[in-house]
């Protein structure tokens, strides 16, 4: 791939859409990919109230819901697969793109890392030096029934991380040729407290779990003196793409039919959660 200074500029959507329930976030993301129109899209995004997500492929029957209604934390299945993240202190951010980018392939990884190389140099701008994890460390003393349904407790294989730890845990999905690929920046360690909303575990098998996800992730404000917050890596994202892809980005807001597609979504998330 040639060098950045040596690309011809892209046009891009950036969109900041805030802090929104669990529901609207992920209907929102799935929205995007159906209304898409040529034009690559980076999006971020917070949550509130806090929420677990599931990958589109995994069971309610792995979450607590009854201790996430009582506490009310939202339980929301993705259009990604992947893992279960409980998403509170963090920065989200999702990409949408097709064949006109030069960021896309027909294979998942090289997306998968160039996306993660302006993730990347987003975050150099903040002064986080970070990096795009391709070896894979196996866990000790847990076994893989234990940790199979957590995000944020899987290898650091093919993530960005800091000195073997997670940060940042993404996933990608494709529809026809559309990509969608989204993920958490984690800026607190409250992702920690997914054991808790875990089903059929002991407190102590839990407890196990908690401490190997303390060993094996980071977060941004681990690494700073002044605390990050939402604000200021939301607005090194597009400026990290930018810098990495010689992005252009127009800044926008959701378009009337991405909105009413987001509705419907909505709405059927809501019951598939069993919150309609």
């Amino acid at each position: 791939m040639a060098p950045a200074s040596d690309i011809k500029p892209e046009v891009w959507r950036f969109l900041n859409t805030g802090f929104n329930d669990g529901f609207t976030n992920m209907a929102v993301d799935m929205a995007m990919v159906r209304c898409y129109q040529g034009v690559p899209i980076l999006r971020v995004y917070g949550w509130k109230p806090a929420a677990v997500s599931l990958g589109y492929h995994q069971a309610l029957s792995d979450i607590d819901r009854e201790r996430c209604r009582a506490e009310g934390v939202d339980v929301v299945f993705r259009p990604t697969g992947g893992r279960a993240v409980l998403h509170d202190h963090e920065v989200t951010y999702a990409v949408v793109l097709g064949p006109e980018s030069r960021l896309f392939d027909t294979k998942i990884m090289p997306v998968y890392e160039r996306i993660s190389r302006g993730i990347l140099a987003a975050l150099k701008q903040l002064t986080i030096q970070l990096q795009f994890e391709r070896s894979k460390h196996t866990p000790a003393n847990l076994t893989r029934g234990d940790l199979a349904g957590l995000c944020f407790a899987s290898s650091i294989q093919h993530e960005i991380g800091y000195q073997g730890k997670k940060m940042i845990g993404s996933a990608q999905r494709r529809f026809g040729n559309v990509i969608l690929q989204h993920g958490s920046i984690l800026l607190g360690r409250e992702h920690l407290r997914l054991v808790h909303y875990l089903a059929g575990k002991s407190e102590a098998q839990k407890e196990s779990i908690q401490q190997y996800m303390l060993k094996k992730t980071v977060c941004l404000n681990d690494l700073t003196p002044q605390p990050l917050r939402y604000d200021a890596v939301a607005k090194a994202l597009p400026a990290g793409f930018a810098d990495m892809w010689q992005v252009q980005f127009k800044a926008g807001r959701l378009s009337d039919r991405e909105r009413e597609e987001a509705e419907q979504e909505k709405s059927s998330l809501q019951e598939k959660s069993g919150y309609s």
